[in-house]
């Protein structure tokens, strides 16, 4: 067993184990997402009192086992419960984006970016609403995050510039922006319009927070909604379940 190691961590997901255990994913500020197993928590009330469900922010205390994926969480210190993000429509947003997270990291691979982004966003979700602008803002950061940043400014093929006022091809197969020229040289691109293009930029120049206020035209808050949703689904390895949860929610 290592040293005992200790990092403020947001969990993400858990799941019971045998008669009392729990196994527990949480994003750790200092170690990236890890997988732990807390021994005893399902019949703990000092050890981990109110402190694995998703979204709380804990202070967890584990140690790395040799040559086993799973680390050996000690305890968690409760540093904020969920509070509003337990009411229903904002629960099921903020399951999105930690499933988001979830899926677009991998195991003990630090990512302080993100850890700040997903503490951010839920500390926002928790005292207003998921705004189009508020998730579009989240994804983008995400992604650029992961190293998947959609690329806004030139075109993927010949370099270029993208002009401005001119529409442009989403190539949905590769991820990449296509300018007026390039694109008729492609099959099966999705056009993408000035104003929605535009709107991705001015929605990666601030954080969700900032973002949540900004008002999308109908028709560029859908194009930017289906656009994105196509950029996540070529690096995502599964469908995403927390939609169906927003959607039985919001129809």
């Amino acid at each position: 067993m290592g040293p005992p190691q200790s990092s403020r961590a947001l969990i993400l997901r858990t799941r019971a184990y045998g008669e009392s255990d729990r196994i527990v994913t949480f994003l750790a500020e200092d170690h990236g997402k890890l997988t732990g197993i807390a021994k005893g928590a399902r019949n703990s009330k000092r050890r981990f009192a109110n402190c694995l469900n998703p979204f709380t922010l804990v202070r967890v205390h584990f140690r790395q086992r040799r040559s086993a994926t799973l680390v050996f969480m000690d305890s968690c210190d409760l540093l904020r419960l969920p509070d509003t993000l337990a009411e229903p429509l904002k629960f099921a947003y903020g399951s999105y984006l930690v499933e988001l997270v979830d899926l677009l990291t991998v195991e003990a691979e630090p990512v302080p970016k993100t850890f700040d982004l997903l503490a951010n966003a839920l500390d926002a979700l928790r005292t207003g609403p998921a705004t189009p602008a508020f998730l579009r803002s989240f994804e983008l950061h995400l992604l650029a995050d992961a190293g998947f940043a959609p690329r806004l400014d030139g075109c993927d093929s010949c370099q270029e510039e993208l002009a401005a006022g001119t529409p442009c091809g989403f190539d949905a197969t590769t991820g990449a922006l296509l300018c007026s020229t390039c694109k008729t040289r492609r099959e099966n691109l999705v056009d993408v319009s000035e104003a929605v293009r535009a709107a991705l930029v001015r929605l990666i120049d601030l954080d969700p927070a900032a973002a949540r206020s900004l008002r999308l035209p109908g028709d560029v808050r859908g194009e930017t909604a289906d656009l994105l949703g196509r950029w996540l689904s070529l690096h995502l390895p599964r469908p995403l379940k927390s939609l169906g949860l927003i959607e039985s929610l919001t129809r």
